[in-house]
């Protein structure tokens, strides 16, 4: 078995052989079914569906038998359910083998264990179910843009080839809402870069973008940070129930009224599945401040954002149009008049990098104070710039005499070529790698910030460029950032902590063997610490940030370890992690940017965090270690997380 690696100090993605012990539940624990499991408010609306609908086919069947199919089984919860409410034979599909052989284990051991039949296959690639053919097909085959998982398909080929004629769906229909919004918050993810600000600019020519999603926790987002234009629309109706109108290329011309004047930024979206057929019972994806009542947390799914290919603005009380397209998988949209095909970046920016990192870039741009920093460190001076995908060699050209940008990835040298060009920049030259730099500069700048980092601490191959631009130029060369500091907080998270916690009992029923597998890797010594924006997740911090390592950025990479006690864990359920760098008379920070009067943290929305939730042993301690171990020949740091020894202070 082959696994993907990222090589910290070169970038580059790598293929490794798994160890012969190497355990697919680990896989399974990183996948994180977790906060899927624990989203109460879908459970007991799935719940809900199967109460009204398999009565109803009792009723309806002369001799009482319903049979269920579950697709996408998971743990198999929904199949217990089903079992437990009276179907009389349920076939569950689960195509994860390890999430089937966990459900299979799950279900055997259950009351109804003689009810239930588990297959490892995709419903798409089954013949026949055991003989006779589906009553009530139940599924949880969604995602953030509701059909991306191969909802339309799934649905459609099962009533075709596996359900009985009249078969009902749980859940049976669904409706996705859009909202055009202003917003220069959420702009800023998709417009491209502009060195001097505003809206006539193109340095690389017209881009819309890319039509993909941004997934993002809408609730997170302030209500002055965006304005609507107009109540939400209703994009698209789905028919889980009657295949033939179940289908996978379709566009609608939709119609709405501004209620304000405004130029529409991006266009918000969201869903909600009707579980009964009856209109009664509804999963709602309307985020907290549309829907405040019922509002449900879960990050499995999430609201979306989108961007039309072209500017439009709206005046108040005017009717105006919007195409909503989708496919099979995937929805988009466009304004009337113009093409409905799906639109694709054409500048080369956006499809190679996250909507994170073009805010990123766009922030940077308009951080005065940074840009302030980088005129007075470059001013006069020969400056060099190293990263990956890193803008601020362009910046640097204002007060540099002359700015050398040493960019490794070919795409980027194009991209940054046509900037040099559209700004007139003679004073800037572009190479590809740091032993192609043949004087001597006076200072060599960075953010840091590499294309291929995940976590913040990634961008420490940083200091393995100026090592070698140290080794070429001498131990005198200039260089700032000149010290990183990694840092952690304990932190208490509304919910983010739901994607690591154990299930255990879940709607009466025994979950806890998804506990036992799901936790073998995370209590094992490399400890998984994932990566979240964390700005879109709600907390507390419950402490001040901790120092775990420094480094110092003078040309010699040493190996670095720390033992760092987080104490307040009592009160929290999580350790965020990031590094902060000190950039002339500046802290950069990839992470906590400030806390509020009332601890509630502001992430920096350009980067991804990381963050560390503690495993069941460690829960109930009021003080943790983590240890902290930099390994000069990886480039990488590995934590581990253990009890604090009150007898020996460590």
């Amino acid at each position: 078995m082959f696994l993907e690696r990222v090589n910290q100090k070169t970038g580059e993605r790598e293929w490794v052989v798994a160890q012969e012990d190497y355990d697919m539940a680990q896989e399974l624990a990183r996948s994180r079914f977790g906060d899927m499991i624990l989203d109460f408010d879908r459970n007991d609306k799935f719940l809900e569906g199967l109460k009204t609908t398999i009565p109803e086919k009792k009723k309806e069947n002369g001799d009482g038998l319903v049979h269920v199919l579950d697709i996408g089984t998971g743990t198999g919860l929904l199949s217990l359910m089903a079992a437990r409410e009276g179907a009389d034979k349920v076939t569950a599909l689960e195509v994860f083998k390890p999430m089937g052989d966990c459900a299979r284990h799950i279900t055997g051991c259950s009351p109804w264990a003689e009810k239930i039949t588990v297959i490892s296959e995709r419903s798409t690639d089954v013949s026949q179910i055991g003989g006779t053919a589906a009553d009530i097909i139940v599924a949880e085959v969604f995602d953030t843009e509701l059909i991306g998982e191969g909802a339309l398909r799934t649905f459609k080929e099962a009533l075709q080839r596996l359900a009985k004629p009249g078969c009902r769906v749980v859940p049976s229909s669904g409706n996705v809402y859009i909202v055009p919004v202003e917003s220069h918050l959420l702009k800023m993810f998709n417009t491209i870069p502009r060195i001097n600000g505003g809206e006539d600019e193109h340095p690389l020519g017209t881009c819309s973008g890319t039509a993909s999603v941004f997934d993002v926790q809408l609730s997170e987002l302030k209500t002055h940070e965006f304005r609507e234009l107009a109540e939400p629309i209703v994009a698209f109706k789905f028919d889980f129930e009657n295949e033939e109108k179940i289908i996978y290329n379709e566009s609608f011309v939709r119609e709405a009224i501004a209620h304000t004047s405004g130029t529409i930024d991006a266009i918000m979206m969201w869903w909600d599945i009707d579980m009964d057929g009856k209109g009664e019972t509804f999963i709602d994806m309307a985020p907290r401040w549309k829907n405040p009542k019922h509002y449900a947390w879960r990050d499995h799914w999430m609201q979306a954002v989108y961007y039309l290919p072209d500017k439009k603005c709206v005046e108040k009380a005017q009717k105006f149009e919007i195409i909503c397209n989708h496919d099979e998988f995937s929805i988009w949209f466009s304004d009337v008049g113009k093409d409905s095909t799906r639109s694709y970046c054409v500048c080369g920016l956006h499809s190679m990098l996250s909507r994170q990192t073009v805010y990123h870039i766009n922030e940077m741009f308009e951080d005065q104070s940074f840009r302030a920093e980088v005129d007075r460190l470059s001013s006069g001076l020969n400056v060099v710039t190293v990263g990956e995908g890193s803008f601020v060699g362009l910046l640097a050209a204002k007060t540099a005499k002359t700015v050398t940008i040493i960019e490794p990835n070919e795409r980027f040298r194009d991209i940054f070529h046509k900037y040099v060009l559209y700004y007139n920049m003679k004073n800037v030259h572009i190479v590809e790698k740091v032993t192609h730099l043949i004087e001597k500069p006076d200072i060599v700048i960075a953010e840091p910030f590499y294309m291929s980092a995940m976590n913040p601490w990634n961008h420490l191959r940083f200091l393995y460029d100026v090592e070698i631009l140290k080794m070429l130029h001498g131990d005198d060369l200039k260089v700032e950032p000149h010290l990183g500091t990694l840092k952690a907080i304990p932190e208490c998270f509304e919910d983010l902590h739901k994607i690591a916690a154990d299930v255990n009992t879940v709607n009466g029923f025994d979950l806890s063997y998804f506990d036992r597998i799901s936790t073998k890797a995370r209590a094992a010594t490399d400890a998984i610490v994932d990566e979240q924006s964390l700005w879109e997740y709600a907390g507390t911090v419950k402490g001040e940030p901790v120092e775990l390592l420094t480094f110092p950025v003078d040309g010699r990479i040493l190996s670095r370890k720390c033992v760092g006690k987080m104490d307040n864990m009592q009160s929290s359920n999580g350790i965020p992690i990031w590094m902060e760098w000190q950039f002339g008379d500046l802290t950069l920070s990839t992470g906590l940017l400030s806390t509020s009067e009332s601890r509630k943290p502001c992430w920096n929305k350009g980067y991804k965090q990381g963050v560390y939730f503690p495993i069941t042993n460690l829960q109930n301690e009021s003080s943790i270690n983590l240890n902290a171990l930099f390994d000069k020949s990886s480039g990488d740091i590995t934590f581990q997380f253990k009890k604090f020894d009150v007898q020996s202070g460590n």
